[in-house]
């Protein structure tokens, strides 16, 4: 049986970088260092339009801290999204979005562009059998109201048989972490 591979949605990083494990803080250096290792050990593979959204440069035309980190660690290392097998399953995802009912024009136009991550995300995951790590929640759309908001990556990725997990369940899923209590002390 081969090993897991996970593939990340940009908001991992993005929000990981400006929320939650920020680079100027030495205390959190460990996370982006394991990020590191997963990527170098290919548990983590980055696609191509994930990595475009992640390094765009700003309005000022300078790309920030995240961007910088991931253009040294992924620039050799993302694959490509035009593929013959994963056009075929973005297609079958577009044909989805379209024919389900559980979404409006207005909602699933949203995935059109070549440039929107999420659809290939999921095609690329549906094609190499990997896991999408994203911290998006599922909103489960029903028929009698369609979504007119964007499509969520966990409700179509289930519709494709494609397993997703947020940032939290991918440390324990990752197998490169360590459990271990944290040793409450009495305070002074």
């Amino acid at each position: 049986m081969s090993e897991e591979v996970f593939l990340p949605d940009s908001d991992i990083f993005i929000s990981s970088c400006r929320v939650h494990h920020p680079f100027a803080y030495k205390e959190f250096h460990p996370f982006w260092r394991w990020l590191e290792r997963m990527v170098l050990n290919g548990k983590i593979r980055i696609l191509d339009t994930v990595f475009r959204e992640i390094t765009q440069k700003d309005s000022k035309g300078n790309r920030d801290e995240l961007a910088l980190w991931a253009l040294n660690l992924f620039e050799d290392r993302q694959f490509s999204h035009k593929t013959d097998e994963i056009g075929a399953a973005y297609a079958r995802i577009q044909d989805y979005l379209v024919t389900c009912g559980l979404y409006r024009e207005d909602s699933y136009r949203q995935w059109l562009p070549e440039s929107k991550a999420d659809p290939w995300l999921i095609a690329a995951a549906m094609v190499d059998g990997a896991t999408i790590v994203t911290n998006e929640k599922a909103v489960q759309p029903v028929r009698s109201n369609p979504l007119k908001k964007e499509p969520k990556i966990p409700d179509v990725a289930a519709a494709m048989g494609v397993r997703t997990m947020n940032l939290r369940e991918f440390y324990d899923a990752s197998g490169e972490l360590i459990s271990l209590p944290y040793p409450v002390q009495p305070t002074f």
